[in-house]
């Protein structure tokens, strides 16, 4: 990564604030890459002449003013792929150039061999498709520069040893220099990135957890859908409050949903403390279930247990919402225990959800239930009754199911 200290001035200079922060920085990157090959550039020519083997800077010359008028180009137009691949190109001749006016490999100590750069930097700022392209053009680069010394270098020119081999020792260093530099850039961007994608392929699937049930989760992700499910013995609990029409007539929509969330976060709380599965919300209505995804022989007595703590939490919050809002939340709590089908259903916002008759008599003792009070059916009475004592409200009818007895916590 770029200090901070030389990539916003670069930033800023180039345009490349309003970027994501990763394209801004691999572009940011990129050129001080050009002005640090520039310097460079006119360094080994410099270092050449003062070790007494001539050299002339036409070619070094002709790089530095047109990476200078690709630099201008796009500080004004911000066409940045044209002054990538404008780079990509001269990164790729200008070794060429250089090691013909030398005078061929031996002469040039071997400088065609920093042409591999023009690759490898596509690969880090631009993408495979560029690097395989710019790769190629190495080769050929490779073989013209192989080819043109074989015809036309009659004679190679003559180099004093030491300084073949200083400037071959200093064109490997350079080069695996700029090469270390650019892959250490490019798997740190890919250890970042890989970061960011396992960060959020951790949400994800801890969203999909906050969805659905973990085994139903677990399997949707697995073979990516998710069977339904039917249930021997399940206890379905529903949950409404009392005068919803008129809080709604009275409070605006913002401070509606605010104190409808404020009790649902509590019941989820509850639900999930005493083993319910929390199935869905409709307006104020609040639905859960025990004995589902996996089935236990306590579902029963955990749905009563939690809508008595539920109903307490209610009623201890009464005082503060008449002084809040000027008048209490009031609910009333349905519960039975009986057979039911649970799963997912569709492709396009999936939620699970159930089905089955033991649903509709669970809603149906809601609806019927008195005001501050818990109902439940003979179903779950029957299991419930040596623990929690209950009074008979008398038979109450259930459409298509006739007449059935309800019980009152």
């Amino acid at each position: 990564m770029l200090p901070r200290v030389i990539q916003s001035p670069v930033c800023r200079f180039f345009g490349f604030r309003d970027l994501p922060a990763e394209e801004a920085e691999r572009r940011s990157m990129a050129v001080v890459m050009v002005l640090m090959v520039m310097a460079l550039a006119v360094l080994y020519n410099l270092a050449y002449n003062l070790v007494g083997q001539g050299l002339d800077f036409a070619a070094t010359f002709f790089y530095v003013a047109l990476s200078l008028s690709s630099l201008a180009f796009l500080r004004i137009t911000g066409n940045y792929p044209f002054f990538q691949n404008l780079q990509f190109s001269l990164l790729l001749l200008l070794p060429l150039a250089l090691q013909i006016a030398h005078g061929g490999y031996t002469a040039g100590s071997g400088l065609v061999l920093a042409a591999f750069l023009s690759p490898l930097a596509a690969m880090v700022f631009a993408n495979l498709k560029s690097a395989r392209l710019f790769f190629v053009l190495y080769v050929l680069v490779q073989i013209g520069a192989g080819l043109w010394e074989y015809f036309f270098i009659k004679q190679q020119p003559q180099v004093a040893p030491e300084v073949s081999i200083l400037f071959f020792s200093s064109n490997f260093i350079f080069t695996t220099a700029v090469v270390y530099f650019l892959m250490d850039r490019f798997l740190r961007t890919k250890d970042r990135l890989q970061g960011m994608l396992q960060e959020e392929h951790r949400k994800s699937i801890a969203l999909l957890y906050n969805i659905l049930p973990e085994e139903t989760a677990r399997e949707l992700k697995r073979t990516g859908s998710a069977k339904a499910r039917r249930y021997e013995s399940a206890t379905v609990m529903f949950t409404d409050f009392v005068g919803f029409t008129r809080f709604a007539s009275v409070l605006s929509a913002e401070e509606m949903v605010e104190q409808i969330d404020f009790y649902f976060r509590k019941f989820d709380e509850i639900a999930a403390r005493h083993n319910l599965e929390k199935i869905k919300t409709v307006g104020d209505s609040y639905m859960c279930a025990g004995g589902l995804p996996k089935p236990n022989d306590t579902h029963a007595h955990d749905a009563v247990a939690a809508a008595m703590e539920m109903r307490q939490f209610v009623e201890e919050m009464k005082d503060q919402k008449i002084e809040q809002i000027g008048f209490p939340f009031d609910m009333r709590i349905g519960i039975h225990t009986g057979p039911l089908v649970a799963g997912v259903v569709g492709k396009d916002k999936i939620a699970y959800d159930i089905w089955g008759e033991t649903v509709n008599i669970a809603s149906r003792m809601e609806q019927s239930c008195a005001t501050g009070k818990i109902n439940f059916s003979q179903a779950t009475y029957d299991i419930v009754k040596g623990t929690f004592p209950a009074r008979l409200r008398g038979r109450f009818p259930i459409k298509n199911m006739g007449e059935v007895d309800m019980y009152e916590l």
